[in-house]
């Protein structure tokens, strides 16, 4: 594109995002075609500035004008203004091109029009409005609300439990609440041990990958531009202890000695995670290690075991963690309430597989899927011993083995073998040591798929021809269909009344109760009387 130069008096000047100088044009005696601004897209008019050398540089009198570095609420970080071919803006999250407020080292972008926002000031506590690096939009105070049940995006708790909690803000557009007391502890950057050598800065974000517990999230995150490494608050929130060594270690509700961050390799092979069960291999984990007491967590478990929970099994009491490496029972973390004195261990609480409850047709309430029992506990149908894979309604402790169902399939296929595999009776001989004692034996049984120790006496899924054996619980899911079948067909018949069975089960439960309370005093008067 030719351009006809006016003869007027040019002024030139330095403009620190093009290598030439620009000059001053009026742009009716300069332009013979229409043309925009490189900045903000605008047809020119009137005094612009332009590249005599290039002839594709040209800017508003205003946009030349715009400062070389800001300083914005909404990020630590000075911002310098920069052209990017194409970027997307930290604050709204729309595409942009050409100039940008940017910060290199936090990978930070905001539109010029974005920073150039008017910004609410702050005047004292609880304003109606105000203006917080955690949201873009403005927040306002919302009254409790009992009704709205949102979580913080800070702390992950409900915003509105009763009229007397603390005042939370929000912006009801976007989903998006905080608690008072969160928004103004929260810090807008920060120094983590899980990410030593730079500081990480609180940016809303798209959805990413955690690098503290490993898990999909979005929203707040605490972000290293360089290194690309996001932390989400709840794993930012470790409660951290000082120490006089070098490295910061951090005291976990799960026990009571601080633990540190170390590779699983310096305590060997044998080294499990009180909250999972699982060994380490080459997993980080907290630890504290002394002759008087080893206690291991995952990273990934520190940061999801709650110090205290709500179970609809129990639910008159919250049930908190407890830390007694004395109760050798079992070697997994326990949640008690101490009022009624009971105790759910971690993997009861969260299984490792999720299957939808069902209705039984023989069964007046709706069933719960348990991976095994803790206790001696017999089949409702077949009268044996359930200790793997089955229902159970809690209320009336009624429990049927998964192969006792009618609709179950008693022949499945599965990935990892070949054969059909059809539900057959334990034990086999071909498995016992000791074949004239059965009964007695100490022979260990195991799965083929799994590869874990199962109980001996209760039925498989079995492939004669391989002897190729699989305990019930690893084939839930090839047998939920049928299940699912059976749930759909009782729907249907309408043997299920939804709004009675929630009482039911609730005076389902006082009866045992009661008959409880009536047994103790029975024995308290027959004590007494001795």
């Amino acid at each position: 594109m030719a351009l006809e130069w006016s003869t007027k008096e040019k002024i030139k000047f330095d403009h620190f995002l093009h290598e030439h100088p620009l000059n001053f044009y009026d742009a009716h005696l300069l332009l013979k075609e229409f043309l925009n601004c490189s900045r903000c897209g605008e047809g020119l008019t009137g005094l612009i500035c332009a590249c005599s050398i290039c002839y594709n540089f040209f800017l508003y009198e205003s946009c030349a004008e715009l400062p070389r570095e800001i300083q914005n609420f909404f990020h630590p970080c000075p911002l310098l203004l920069n052209i990017l071919n194409s970027y997307t803006c930290n604050a709204c999250f729309k595409e942009g091109s050409g100039f940008t407020y940017r910060c290199v080292k936090c990978d930070f972008d905001m539109h010029v029009e974005c920073t150039q926002r008017p910004i609410i000031q702050s005047q004292g506590d609880e304003e109606e409005l105000i203006q917080h690096f955690t949201h873009w939009h403005p927040l306002k105070l919302v009254p409790p609300n009992n009704h709205l049940e949102v979580g913080c995006a800070i702390c992950i708790k409900l915003c509105f439990i009763n009229a007397s909690n603390s005042s939370s803000y929000g912006c009801q557009d976007c989903n998006f609440f905080v608690h008072h007391s969160c928004m103004i502890n929260i810090p807008h950057q920060i120094n983590h041990f899980f990410h030593r050598p730079c500081p990480l800065v609180l940016l809303t974000k798209i959805p990413y990958q955690c690098e503290g517990c490993d898990e999909a999230s979005s929203g707040l995150a605490f972000h290293c531009g360089k290194c690309k490494f996001q932390l989400d608050v709840k794993c930012t929130l470790l409660p951290i202890v000082e120490s006089k060594d070098t490295d910061k270690i951090f005291q976990h509700p799960a026990h009571d000695h601080p633990l540190a961050l170390h590779e699983s390799k310096e305590f060997g092979t044998e080294v499990r995670c009180r909250g999972c069960g699982e060994y380490y291999l080459l997993d980080p984990c907290f630890g504290y290690s002394k002759r008087s007491c080893t206690f291991f967590l995952h990273r990934k478990c520190a940061v999801e075991l709650q110090p205290e929970i709500h179970y609809p099994f129990h639910s008159l009491h919250p049930l908190t963690l407890l830390c007694d490496l004395s109760y050798q029972c079992k070697f997994l973390l326990r949640y008690r309430c101490a009022k009624c004195d009971f105790e759910l261990y971690i993997d009861c609480y969260k299984p490792k597989v999720t299957i939808p409850d069902f209705k039984y047709e023989g069964h007046v309430h709706y069933l719960s899927y348990f991976d095994n029992a803790l206790a001696p506990i017999e089949c409702n149908i077949c009268h044996e011993d359930a200790q793997t894979g089955f229902f159970r309604c809690v209320a009336c402790a009624f429990n049927i083995h998964i192969h006792c169902i009618r609709s179950t399939s008693k022949t499945i296929k599965h990935e990892r073998h070949l054969h059909p595999l059809t539900v057959t009776k334990l034990p086999f001989q071909y498995e016992m040591i000791s074949a004239e004692h059965e009964n007695g034996s100490n022979d260990k049984f195991y799965c083929d798929i799994c590869e874990k120790r199962r109980y001996k006496f209760e039925s498989v899924y079995y492939c004669p021809e391989c002897k190729f054996i699989v305990e019930v619980r690893c084939v839930i899911f090839e047998l939920l269909p049928s299940l699912t079948i059976l749930e759909e067909q009782s729907t249907e018949k309408g043997t299920v009344d939804s709004e009675n069975e929630g009482s039911s089960a609730i005076e389902a439960t006082i009866e045992n109760l009661n008959d409880q309370i009536a047994k103790s005093k029975q024995k308290r008067k027959s004590l007494k009387k001795r």
